[in-house]
């Protein structure tokens, strides 16, 4: 009965180094500079300037696996943290707006897509974002655009890399 509280004493040197490789921007607290998110998380993958409001720029880090992770972090005028967010979920992809939106804030909302694809028949353009739909399905959101960059319809399915039938995806679940 005692030599579980004993193993897990030897657990606990580990405990920062397993804390840290959680570390998500999600634990970015508001009021953070700018340079010290940068020295914890790195360089983002997207800088993006921000019209009006409170904040001034949105800063994007695409992370996890499979790419479907992308969190944004707002930053003042001042460079410091307004707030933290995963992009990728189900509730933010469904403000979307068709007609409306266009790929410069489509791209602003949900960071660089992981993959484009062209359909020359209806000329429109793709643009794919996979994700953790309801946190248990690997989904991917196409976002089309037609020639003007408007989007015109979206489209939340598999994601094929998931496939489990032979000779398809990576079999993971």
């Amino acid at each position: 009965m005692n030599a579980a509280p004993g193993r897990l004493r030897g657990l606990l040197p580990l405990l920062p180094v397993l804390l840290c490789g959680c570390a998500t921007p999600l634990a970015i607290v508001p009021g953070a500079t700018e340079p010290e998110i940068r020295a914890r998380f790195g360089a983002p993958t997207a800088v993006y300037d921000l019209d009006g409001g409170a904040a001034r720029e949105r800063l994007e880090y695409a992370t996890g696996p499979y790419a479907q992770k992308t969190y944004m972090v707002d930053l003042d005028a001042d460079g410091r943290a307004l707030r933290a967010w995963q992009a990728l979920t189900e509730t933010r992809f469904a403000g979307i707006r068709i007609g409306e939106d266009t790929q410069q804030s489509i791209r602003r909302e949900f960071g660089t897509p992981h993959m484009l694809r062209r359909y020359a028949l209806s000329g429109l353009t793709a643009w794919e974002y996979p994700y953790k739909e309801a946190s248990v399905w690997n989904s991917v959101m196409s976002v089309y655009f037609d020639a003007a960059g408007i989007v015109r319809r979206t489209e939340s399915g598999p994601d094929p890399r998931f496939d489990l039938r032979e000779g398809h995806g990576h079999g993971h679940r």
